[in-house]
């Protein structure tokens, strides 16, 4: 029997079930002990009723053949869920011993259940309640001989669908890194599917995430587009300063390193240049802003803050702009305009950090060539997925942390240029998505100690 719920979430969300799919598998993972969360994440309450629910009932109504639950710490607690839909469980006795145990034997149970038109598993977290209908069917409508999941703009989410050909070497498997030690020995075989919706990246692993997914639910599973959020707005894109030299070329991602002195003579020169357009600007009888255009009365000109990245290397950068643009008359005392008189507050946010290059941060290149010879010629081949390790990110990862912060910005400043002083992975991401494209789209370079200028459409 299938369940069904009304929801907004649930986007494709209808009761019948599809004949197609049931050569399918969903196997939902609720075995773990939950201990960044600190509650247990399968009976939290997601848009109305529990994390396992919402997804049992997502992947009933897909039409999927089969649903296993994974279960494990505190399995008594899911009993009357199982029982309610009448869905399958697979205990994993050694839970404790991490989430590749339960992924193991979600598969072992699946495959006791193939037949011989079995075509694979649908991997589902309870990390990630918000996997909906028309996701689930997507990834199997497009499902084939490889591994396969959905991206949102770029970044991949949940669920990860295991083609049948895998999963007995998966369930022998067992040596260091688990399941990503598979899929990473397939890396070429690792499809990326597109979807429009934000949910199937979004996880629940600590309580700030669940709240992010909290606030997600009450606005409506939706969010601003961008291009509305950027409209009647300029950008100064500042990239930081020259730093201290290394003896041989590093892999800098979050690496944290300081200013040489060229670089602090080249962010005071940005700074007076454009305190000195500012100034000439704010002159005579018709306001301008920073590119020369007449300022609308009810449109605010200047925020008095720099945004920047808390590295060291862009902290510093900021302040020398900020104390540049005070000391050349770019604040001025104009209420009615929005500009307030006093100090330029400079913004460190984590949001507007490089990428994150995990161990291979702060590191010689060619150490890390001679050490990881085909992880490096892979990253050669596949720059913007590639990441170097669980803690690191790739492009598209980073994309999606600034890209954020940037609509945290704008939510919380009407100020008509906003000036953010970063890197040049966080420029190239905000110019191009301000320009409707993405960070793997072509974009040309500045250098360190310069900045770019642009603006959102009207």
């Amino acid at each position: 029997m299938i369940h069904t719920h009304q929801s907004k979430m649930r986007i494709g969300y209808h009761k019948d079930t599809i004949d197609k799919y049931n050569n399918f598998c969903a196997v939902i993972l609720a075995a773990g002990l939950s201990s960044r969360m600190q509650q247990f994440k399968p009976l939290l309450p997601v848009d109305g009723r529990s994390a396992i629910e919402g997804l049992i009932e997502a992947a009933q109504t897909a039409g999927v053949g089969e649903t296993i639950v994974v279960t494990g710490h505190r399995r008594e607690e899911l009993q009357p869920v199982l029982r309610k839909y009448e869905i399958c469980e697979a205990y994993n006795q050694d839970y404790e011993q991490g989430m590749f145990t339960s992924i193991k034997t979600g598969l072992a149970a699946a495959k006791a259940k193939a037949s011989d038109s079995f075509r694979g598993v649908l991997l589902i977290p309870v990390d990630c309640p918000l996997i909906s209908v028309s996701v689930l069917r997507k990834m199997m409508d497009e499902a084939g001989d490889n591994f396969s999941v959905p991206t949102f703009e770029g970044k991949k989410g949940h669920p990860l669908f295991i083609p049948a050909q895998f999963m007995d070497e998966i369930i022998a498997y067992d040596g260091p890194g688990g399941l990503k030690a598979i899929t990473d020995k397939y890396w070429d075989r690792m499809d990326r599917i597109p979807v429009n919706e934000e949910g199937c990246i979004m996880d629940m692993d600590t309580p700030e995430g669940y709240e992010d997914i909290r606030r997600f639910v009450e606005i409506g599973f939706t969010r601003t587009k961008l291009k509305v959020a950027v409209a009647r707005r300029r950008f100064i894109l500042i990239r930081h300063g020259e730093t201290e030299q290394h003896a041989e070329p590093m892999f800098i991602g979050q690496y944290d390193v300081s200013l040489s002195d060229e670089g602090r003579i080249q962010m005071q020169k940005v700074g007076e240049k454009l305190a000195g357009v500012l100034q000439a600007h704010y002159a005579g009888d018709v306001r301008r802003d920073l590119f020369g255009n007449v300022i609308e009365k009810d449109m605010p000109d200047w925020s008095n803050t720099v945004y920047c990245s808390d590295l060291s290397r862009a902290k510093e950068s900021a302040n020398i702009i900020a104390k540049a643009l005070q000391d050349g008359g770019a604040v001025v005392d104009d209420p009615e305009n929005g500009v307030a008189a006093g100090d330029v507050k400079v913004k460190p946010l984590q949001g507007l950090r490089e990428i994150n290059l995990g161990g291979w941060d702060g590191r010689p290149i060619r150490e890390i060539k001679e050490k990881f010879p085909v992880e490096y010629e892979r990253r050669g081949k596949d720059l913007f997925t590639f990441k170097t390790g669980n803690e690191s990110e790739n492009f598209y990862d980073m994309q999606y942390r600034v890209i954020r912060c940037l609509r945290d910005i704008l939510s919380g400043d009407d100020g008509k240029n906003i000036v953010i002083v970063s890197h040049s992975g966080v420029i190239r991401t905000v110019e191009n998505n301000i320009k409707g494209l993405r960070i793997d789209d072509d974009w040309d370079k500045i250098e360190k100690g310069s900045y770019v200028e642009t603006e959102g459409g009207l």
